[in-house]
């Protein structure tokens, strides 16, 4: 039997990293030696062809590489410093939505309802006819295509010919039969057509090959993991604040996004600033004169603009990174971070997207399908580009900051939910023995429970529930899982941080701002 070792993997994914361009100074190089990888187990735990494991085990190595460096620029150059990732445990960091819970409660709970604001604003969740819009669907050409319900699935279901609501349809199969009756009308190019006249999301589902081959493909796999641009050198070298026990105090992060991504940037990133996943939230409306004066009293103080909104949203508002530049010039440099789908530059760019679309589009749900043994595209298991694209932003971020705090200046970093997946599909499949052994031990080697009918959450628990069959004791492990009492929601229970920085640690213990409900927070200041 044919050894294998999620730390020697994740080593050489780690290391591989730094082949692909990656803009990082040559002083974060010299550092790879500080990260230290264990696990107690020696197969991957994500139940998937593709080598997700070691990439967020690596990214993670990464990650904590970079932090060390920042440790280094606040404490001093000799500081003794490491950083421990456990490979389970970095391996379930795309599970975290399935992990949490509020007192108790799962998301999929039916009283979960009852202990988050309700943002189904039109019911894309509630209704299950208009929820299974997202999904995989035939096309009359024999492809397959992967429509996506976005925020409201109106405008795509009415531009296919069906009813916006359709309560007789409220069983999934039922739902999925009557929307692919009308995909089946159009053929994937005809259908993607459609799509993007209406400006919704979705795409066909191509293949490694298909995706490569075409222009946004070539472009995407010539690029970097991140992206980084100096937008100014004139300003002077960040100072990072005596005050505080984090690598990072004192550094200011404004969150302009929503749905994954985005928010695992700053929830990481908090880590090393603040140590609270859940922030301070306020709602704020930019196109009002009063929204726009708070959000530009927060601006005055701002290190880090994170935004995740569709490409070219936030500069409408004026508050892009070449409005901001005009705005602090002479007076402050500050980190740009844009998350999407498609990446910057090539022909798809401006196309809205969503973790599915990106797996669509990339050809990972076709390596998932025939990995299966299917001849078809299957959605993986967890939201592994949304993770993948925060996990990035946040290194990103780090990284545009030791920029900063070295050489002063302002930056433009980006990241996209399509540079993940290019980036996993190139570090190949497990060999086939490993994968056969994964297969069986998770049930799929003879199973055909999953399909391309099988939406998100169906592949997501299915996966959670074979790993807490096989490693039980994940779930208990307290390295592995932090709780939260008494916050606006309840008792949160979430994954604590994935990368460990000795002898300091990433933040104090516990969290200044405990997690709170979207727009909890009516004071329009810093903490």
């Amino acid at each position: 039997m044919a050894l294998y070792s999620t730390i020697e993997a994740s080593k050489k994914v780690l290391l591989s990293t730094f082949d692909k361009d990656l803009p990082v100074l040559p002083e974060i190089w010299e550092l790879v030696d500080s990260v230290e990888f264990s696990t107690d187990s020696a197969e991957p735990l994500i139940p998937i062809v593709l080598k997700a494991h070691e990439s967020f085990a690596a990214l993670k190595g990464l990650e904590g590489i970079i932090a060390v460096a920042l440790c280094k620029k606040r404490f001093g150059e000799d500081t003794k410093v490491k950083a421990l990732v456990n490979c389970n445990h970095a391996a379930l960091f795309p599970a975290m939505s399935f992990l949490s819970t509020v007192d108790g409660i799962p998301k999929w709970g039916s009283e979960m309802k009852n202990k988050i604001m309700d943002t189904d604003l039109n019911h894309v969740y509630s209704n299950i006819y208009r929820r299974m819009l997202t999904n995989i669907y035939r096309t009359k050409d024999g492809g397959f295509y992967h429509l996506h319900a976005s925020l409201d699935a109106t405008p795509t279901l009415k531009a296919l010919g069906l009813p916006p609501y359709d309560e007789g349809k409220n069983e999934k199969k039922v739902a999925q039969r009557a929307i692919e009756a009308s995909t089946q009308r159009y053929t994937s190019e005809d259908l993607d057509k459609m799509i993007r006249d209406i400006k919704q999301a979705g795409s066909p589902c191509l293949t490694r090959a298909e995706f490569l081959a075409s222009s946004h493909g070539k472009h995407i796999s010539s690029r970097p993991l991140f992206e980084l641009s100096q937008l100014e050198s004139t300003s002077p070298t960040l100072k990072l604040s005596l005050e505080g026990p984090n690598i990072l105090s004192g550094i200011k992060i404004l969150d302009l996004s929503r749905v994954i991504a985005g928010p695992v940037i700053s929830r990481t990133l908090a880590e090393y600033v603040d140590f609270n996943f859940g922030k301070r939230t306020i709602d704020l409306d930019l196109k009002s004169s009063e929204g726009r004066q708070a959000f530009e009293k927060l601006l005055e103080d701002v290190d880090v603009i994170v935004d995740g909104y569709r490409p070219g949203a936030i500069a409408k508002l004026g508050y892009g990174p070449d409005e901001l530049l005009k705005r602090f010039s002479g007076k402050r440099g500050f980190v740009y971070v844009k998350e999407s789908c498609y990446g910057d530059g090539g022909e798809w760019s401006d196309r809205p997207g969503w973790q599915q679309i990106a797996d669509s589009v990339t050809g990972v749900s076709w390596a998932n399908g025939q990995a299966l043994g299917l001849e078809e595209p299957v959605a993986p298991p967890f939201p592994l580009a949304d993770f993948g694209a925060g996990e990035l932003g946040c290194i990103a971020t780090l990284n545009a900051l030791h920029h900063r705090l070295t050489k002063g200046g302002s930056y433009y970093t980006s990241v996209s939910l399509v540079k993940y997946n290019d980036w996993l599909m190139s570090l190949g499949s497990y060999p086939e023995e490993i994968w056969r052994r994964m297969a069986s031990a998770h049930g799929l080697e003879h199973s055909q429970k999953l399909s391309r009918q099988s939406n998100f959450d169906d592949v997501g628990l299915a996966a959670i529930a074979s790993i807490n069959r096989l490693h039980p004791h994940l779930w208990k492990d307290p390295d592995f899982m932090q709780v939260a009492t008494n916050t606006p929601f309840g008792t949160v229970k979430t994954q604590s941080p994935i990368v460990k920085i000795v002898p300091f640690k990433t933040a104090s213990n516990g969290w200044l701002n405990v997690t709170r409900p979207a727009g909890y927070d009516s004071l329009v200041d810093w903490v």
